[in-house]
């Protein structure tokens, strides 16, 4: 490979904090305001131009798995405050008492609010490019931005990047997984009741239709709930790409269904989603409309402006979270969370600190879809109120740590799951 030798050079550092978080989707923003409700002074990093990642920027607008099977809520704390204050203004679609769907701009104020009101600091339009490491303890992260590159210094990091971008650039062992790269929109102008009555009334039409979207290259839609879904206005989650020209066939069990082959770390496979997957749904959006009764009026109102990446690398902690320990309802000592799962007949599973806390690398805890976990568990903990609950759980411990001066993996576990059941969380 043809290289190029960067020459050394000094850079400013902007910020000198007690606790950074890098990333702000789900488990970032949580964390953020977890953090920075204890009074420690805190920084949030986010690439885009608002907070929420996939909830937000990638249309990814219900709230899975905050409720195990029989519809007993299991996540608490920060991601269901959240909730209840989009609520309030209107900005939450209710399938069934636990079965939400969020605005996806509404929320993005809500949770403007929600950090800026706990004191964190907020830096968008920037990208962690680096790791400061000193004898295997991270001391910051090196930024890119319209301001130039940029070093900011902190005791604790957070690693909330969804692809665990830091926790890789500071030398924490992971793994890589692989899943479909979807792209979500909105539509108006669909009438889902006529939609329904027709999948209801000739489901082997809707099934035929449903093969020939597929085989012309093309996505099987579906029709989510909005706030607005009176006006007809609702939101598709598209399986997306399994490999450089292939659409998901969406089948089997569920790792089956999410199973693909691209790479969400790598740049040119990402750009030749982005690309494809726009061209492939205005393809499907046709079809729809001609050939499937209820979409004759249906118009794309957005495309998601952040990819729908499901899987990629998974951090390796000090604990990592099995298949064997979901199905077997594993209790873990060190538990800051549990969260629902929809595919096994446990319902539910908890989270253990350790999993937050990477190898190797100290000064460093991870949330969100890194975490420790292997392929089959990631397929539920990746998704959106688990990642919440795991920033909540980073967050606090981050800020624990600075106040006793430890690392965070010599936080004391029982005073952090006393902190946690104070504010709300559920173990």
């Amino acid at each position: 490979m043809l290289t190029v030798v960067e020459p050394a050079r000094e850079l400013p550092v902007l910020r000198q904090v007690d606790v950074l978080v890098v990333g702000g989707g789900p488990a970032g923003f949580i964390a953020a305001t977890a953090a920075a409700r204890q009074g420690t002074q805190t920084l949030l990093v986010e690439r885009y131009g608002c907070l929420g990642g996939l909830a937000t920027g990638g249309l990814v607008l219900y709230m899975d798995c905050i409720a195990d099977k029989e519809q007993h809520r299991v996540i608490g704390g920060l991601p269901w405050e959240v909730m209840e204050r989009l609520d309030r203004r209107g900005g939450l679609a209710k399938d069934a008492p636990l079965r939400l769907h969020v605005d996806s701009e509404l929320l993005q104020v809500v949770v403007d609010e929600v950090c800026l009101e706990s004191g964190a600091g907020l830096l968008f339009h920037a990208w962690a490019a680096g790791a400061l490491v000193e004898e295997d303890r991270l001391t910051g992260v090196i930024i890119e931005s319209k301001s130039g590159r940029q070093a900011i210094l902190a005791r604790v990091t957070v690693d909330a990047t969804g692809d665990g971008d830091i926790a890789a650039f500071s030398g924490a062992p992971y793994d890589v997984g692989h899943q479909c790269i979807g792209l979500n929109l909105k539509v108006g102008g669909a009438d889902r009741e006529r939609y329904q009555a027709f999948q209801r009334d000739d489901p082997d039409r809707a099934r035929a239709l449903r093969d020939e979207v597929r085989a012309l290259g093309g996505f099987p839609l579906g029709l989510g709930s909005t706030p607005y879904s009176n006006t007809g206005v609702y939101w598709v989650n598209i399986l997306g790409l399994s490999n450089w020209g292939q659409p998901g066939r969406g089948e089997g069990d569920v790792h089956s269904y999410f199973a693909g082959e691209l790479s969400a770390i790598d740049v040119e496979h990402l750009t030749h989603v982005q690309i494809e997957l726009r061209r492939r749904i205005l393809l499907s959006l046709d079809f729809y409309r001609e050939r499937v009764p209820g979409f004759e009026q249906v118009q794309l109102l957005a495309f998601a402006s952040q990819i729908g990446t499901r899987e990629s690398r998974r951090i390796a902690g000090e604990q990592t979270i099995t298949q064997d320990d979901v199905s077997s309802g594993r209790t873990f000592d060190d538990a800051i969370g549990r969260a629902g799962i929809s595919y096994d007949p446990i319902g539910s599973y908890q989270v253990p600190y350790g999993s937050l806390v990477p190898q190797r690398i100290d000064g460093l805890l991870v949330s969100g879809r890194c975490i420790s976990t292997d392929h089959w568990t990631m397929q539920a903990a990746r998704l959106i109120p688990p990642a919440m609950m795991t920033g909540q759980a980073a967050g606090t411990a981050a800020a624990m740590a600075v106040a006793k001066g430890v690392s965070p993996r010599q936080v004391d576990v029982a005073a952090l799951q006393q902190r946690l059941v104070a504010d709300g969380v559920i173990l």
